[in-house]
């Protein structure tokens, strides 16, 4: 009997060494992107998450389109975050969630950020024509708008 326990717990082990050996090293470069790209966008090292998504097949992960566009927003590089949120909405990613209201504002902000509030405002009115709450993102809108006002 202690024999035959022996037996069952070595082939546990071996079991997890070779889930181990497998995950360390026998996972595809893009697989390995992508997982390392959004664990660094969860610990808001932006600069690495755009390193790591455009490692990425963005057909096999679309969502990378979203990430590369949110991580390009908070990097304060509008335009590059409006290419790929613009790639994003265009694929109508996750359309009918909140995600993709999400999207919708993220696109908007770009847009805000980058000097075009005309098309802010309209992402920002169509992610609140889907019930999201954007009365955040219109008083930033009316207070840049009030201050580009006030500067001419």
């Amino acid at each position: 009997m202690k024999k035959v326990i022996q037996i069952i717990i070595g082939l546990i082990a071996l079991g997890f060494l070779i889930v181990i050996i497998k995950n360390n090293f026998f996972i595809s470069a893009d697989t390995k992107s992508y997982e390392e790209g959004w664990d660094a966008y969860e610990k808001n090292q932006f600069e690495m998450a755009i390193f790591n998504f455009n490692h990425v097949d963005k057909n096999k992960h679309p969502d990378v389109w979203v990430g590369l566009g949110s991580a390009y927003l908070k990097t304060g590089d509008y335009n590059n975050a409006i290419q790929h949120l613009q790639k994003a909405y265009s694929l109508n990613y996750k359309k009918g969630t909140e995600d993709y209201s999400k999207l919708l504002v993220s696109l908007g902000m770009s847009y805000l950020y980058a000097g075009d509030p005309e098309k802010a405002k309209f992402y920002l009115e169509k992610a609140r024509s889907l019930g999201y709450d954007t009365s955040v993102n219109f008083k930033i809108l009316d207070s840049v708008k009030q201050n580009s006002f006030r500067s001419k």
